[in-house]
């Protein structure tokens, strides 16, 4: 199946040097592909040249983010509403990533509950691994996020 995505920057509220991925690649029920470029200005390079593998937290979250919207749309719901990273675990980094590399992040929803998503991801560079987390984002659709009762 071919199907032609949308930007990502009409999915995801980040902008500029905080917007990290840039196109969906396949996007599925519960699984998702997006590609991200280690530009020389990206935001989180090193002075060597690597990129702070910290930040494959927020690829898996950002790509995750990019791949819920498409679903909402595809489901004909608005895309106003928000989501943040709430947790983070078992991240694993193998390798770091350099300037110039091309990401291609996957995540798979593992569980939701009350607008919470438990999601696995993984980062890599061609064939290699370079990193592996479990992230917990809250997402909500409407102006607001939902109060706590």
């Amino acid at each position: 199946m071919n199907t032609e995505y949308p930007e990502i920057s009409t999915l995801i509220p980040h902008r500029s040097t905080m917007l990290l991925v840039d196109r969906l690649l396949h996007v599925d029920e519960k699984k998702g592909k997006v590609h991200a470029s280690v530009g020389k200005n990206h935001l989180f390079l090193r002075e060597n040249g690597t990129l702070a593998p910290e930040v494959c937290c927020e690829l898996i979250a950002q790509s995750f983010g990019s791949c819920e919207s498409f679903r909402r749309l595809q489901k004909g719901l608005s895309l106003e509403g928000g989501g943040y990273l709430a947790s983070v675990r078992d991240v694993r980094v193998f390798e770091k990533a350099h300037i110039d590399d091309e990401l291609i992040v996957h995540t798979e929803i593992m569980d939701a509950c009350f607008n919470t998503y438990i999601v696995r991801g993984e980062v890599f560079c061609k064939e290699t691994k370079l990193a592996q987390a479990t992230v917990y984002l809250f997402m909500w659709q409407g102006k607001e996020p939902p109060q706590a009762v």
